[in-house]
């Protein structure tokens, strides 16, 4: 590394730009430094050392080959994230479309409940209107009153439906 034939172009590079190739160059060329080390000084001089700089040279091919692979992870977990918030929306647009609904419900169950109860009202006036009729009128017969009684027994009918 001091110029001479061992020199890689990797370790010229930008760190992220690296290569598993790049990282394969590199382990070469400190191949041959350690050759030259173990030529001149024997290999008691690096036996400690070398475990630890495969190492590092293994460490370095797995973040470089994740590295390359980053990319298309990030996309993916862009799009991702761009899911979730899409589904947060939605859930949050149920959310204030059911509770919308359900003010409409309460509404529409109180105008309902509002209307039974002027026809209960009505029903009793015109009940009592038939009664002071029939007072008042012998030509009124019982047949018509029967028949007047029916269409309130009708109209009981169907505020029991509702």
């Amino acid at each position: 590394m001091d110029g001479g034939g061992g020199a890689s172009p990797a370790l010229e590079k930008n760190a992220a730009e690296l290569t598993v190739m790049d990282v394969y160059d590199i382990a070469s060329a400190v191949g041959q430094e350690f050759e030259r080390v173990i030529d001149q000084h024997g290999c008691e001089a690096i036996a400690r050392l070398m475990p630890k700089v495969v190492r590092v040279l293994e460490i370095l091919e797995v973040l470089v080959s994740r590295n390359h692979i980053n990319p298309e992870m990030e996309e993916l977990r862009l799009e991702l994230d761009r899911l979730r918030l899409e589904r947060m929306d939605r859930i949050e647009k149920e959310r204030k479309h059911q509770k919308e609904l359900e003010l409409v419900e309460d509404v529409w169950r109180g105008e309902a409940q509002d209307l039974l109860t002027q026809i209960a009202q009505l029903q009793e006036e015109n009940k009592q209107l038939m009664t002071n009729l029939s007072h008042k009128d012998i030509n009124f017969t019982e047949e018509e009153f029967q028949k007047h009684e029916g269409k309130f027994d009708t109209s009981n009918s169907i505020l029991a439906l509702l």
